[in-house]
């Protein structure tokens, strides 16, 4: 019996680059298989290519045995049933649920208008059958947890008959809880004969819930293989072609009394009064649930949100950031959570991203294109920056790359505070050891770093000391020598 899916010798170039050349890739039924390489390798042009989003140059691909036309659209590739889970999901936030999963092929009445009495019972069917009986087929996409979101899409793609289901980097927004329920589904729909393709850079989780593991570098089919056959550390060591080392974290070395940054009981409508200090060149970890007020006790740091009641101090004097550019002129620096939204400017050159907090924080300065073009090669070579050119949109960046040019653009303008919302979420384990290098390098040499994040073994690995919310209060700090993930988690889930 032929494979339900094979992608034959793909090759893909932009602007006379290649991406991918002659790739070979298959699923079976009920498959469960990993996509992995380093950001730019070419995994997310080749599943654009499979949900027919973009055009390969030359190759062949099969569904069932059967050769699919070359020039086959999206919606007639999801009818043949195969489905993509974007890691930015592809929803629209003003309709509801049910208006989502059959746009376009909402059932008509007699009269031919739509009948929503139908659509949303077949809404609701589809949800049940995911175990999601919880989310209304009447509910607006809006008001839905970004795990609920998710499901929606999920139901979406079971509604065309599904047969292959693509997600990319479905956990990077969810919390372990939720990470669990959809692994339980990914299970179910497997068990049904439906392939599935995991692309993530979490190689915990490949292990636990793929079958098997085919890993792309710069463009290139490089292995597959069972799961059970290779460690975590053999998957990082081929997706970079090297040997992977773990980053650990360095122990402090600089005076505890040489405060650079100091919250003193800060509460609003989330926030309970918090309290913590960061010293000159220490690298703080901040943990917790989803929800637990990490990112906006941050936001009030930075001048995004407004506390009700509280102070702040910087280098022992008291400060207010009504708004980001007060902070930024202060020598704070804030890589946001979602950097599709807040980190880039997506339709702007990488060039006008790196050097664009430079031209806040020295307006009125002389900034030259030829100053610019210099900042923007200096840091694509610092970072490691994988582009055809400064002049290249961001959009046209993988993840990973995007990523960087987020850090580039504080790097640049050398702030004393750095704070990190989730820095590495979906970036690769060669980008990440690259990131994790700067951050020791920025410590040592002074820079006070602030890391948010949900990987635990992130937190254990870089931070010397980790401070743990839970439901907008700080709930315990650890320090270098009894830093566990069961302690963490113990604080995280107020169960200590």
């Amino acid at each position: 019996m032929a494979k339900l899916l094979e992608m034959k010798n793909i090759s893909k170039s932009f602007y006379g680059v290649p991406v991918l050349t002659n790739v070979n890739f298959s699923v079976d039924r009920g498959e469960v298989i990993a996509l992995c390489g380093e950001n730019g390798a070419g995994k997310s042009t080749l599943m654009k290519i499979l949900a027919a989003i973009y055009r390969y140059d030359q190759g062949e691909i099969l569904l069932d045995g059967e050769p699919l036309p070359h020039h086959i659209q999206p919606l007639e590739m999801q009818k043949r049933g195969v489905s993509m889970i974007h890691q930015e999901l592809n929803l629209m936030e003003h309709l509801t649920v049910a208006q989502n999963i059959f746009l376009t092929r909402e059932p008509l009445g007699k009269s031919g208008l739509i009948n929503y009495r139908k659509m949303n019972a077949e809404a609701k069917k589809l949800l049940e059958s995911l175990g999601q009986d919880n989310i209304s087929p009447t509910a607006l996409v809006s008001t839905l947890k970004t795990a609920q979101k998710q499901m929606v899409e999920i139901a979406k793609a079971i509604s065309f008959n599904l047969k292959v289901l693509i997600m990319d980097e479905p956990t990077a927004m969810l919390t372990q809880r939720e990470t669990d329920i959809l692994f339980d589904l990914i299970r179910k729909l497997a068990k049904q004969g439906i392939g599935i393709i995991y692309i993530s850079h979490r190689l915990k989780e490949i292990k636990e819930v793929c079958d098997s593991v085919t890993i792309l570098r710069d463009g290139m089919f490089i292995v597959s293989k069972p799961v059970s056959e290779v460690t975590e550390q053999q998957i990082a060591n081929y997706m970079v072609g090297r040997e992977v080392s773990t980053s650990q974290a360095s122990d402090f070395c600089g005076d505890c009394n040489d405060i650079v940054l100091e919250v003193r009981n800060v509460s609003d409508s989330l926030l309970k009064n918090v309290s913590f200090k960061v010293c000159r060149g220490e690298i703080v970890g901040l943990s917790g649930l989803v929800g637990s007020g990490r990112s906006e006790l941050m936001e009030v740091i930075f001048g995004i949100r407004k506390p009700k009641t509280g102070e702040i101090y910087l280098n022992g004097k008291k400060i207010v950031n009504k708004k980001p550019v007060h902070a930024i002129k202060r020598g704070i620096g804030f890589v946001t959570e979602d950097r599709q939204k807040t980190g880039v400017v997506i339709k702007r050159s990488i060039r006008e991203n790196i050097n664009l907090i430079d031209q806040v924080k020295n307006k009125g300065f002389f900034n030259s294109a030829r100053k610019h073009k210099a900042n923007t090669d200096e840091m694509i070579k610092r970072l490691n920056i994988r582009c055809a050119s400064q002049t290249q949109l961001v959009s046209n960046l993988s993840g990973g790359n995007k990523q960087k040019i987020v850090l580039a653009k504080w790097l640049l303008v050398d702030q004393d505070i750095l704070i990190l919302d989730e820095p590495t979420r979906g970036i690769d384990v060669g980008a990440r050891e690259e990131i994790y290098a700067i951050i020791n390098e920025l410590s040592k040499s002074g820079k006070t770093i602030i890391v948010v994040s949900s990987d635990l073994t992130e937190v254990l690995n870089i931070c010397q000391r980790v401070i743990v919310m839970h439901e907008g209060m700080i709930k315990g700090e650890l320090t270098h020598d009894d830093r566990t993930e069961e302690k963490i988690m113990s604080f995280a889930t107020n169960a200590c």
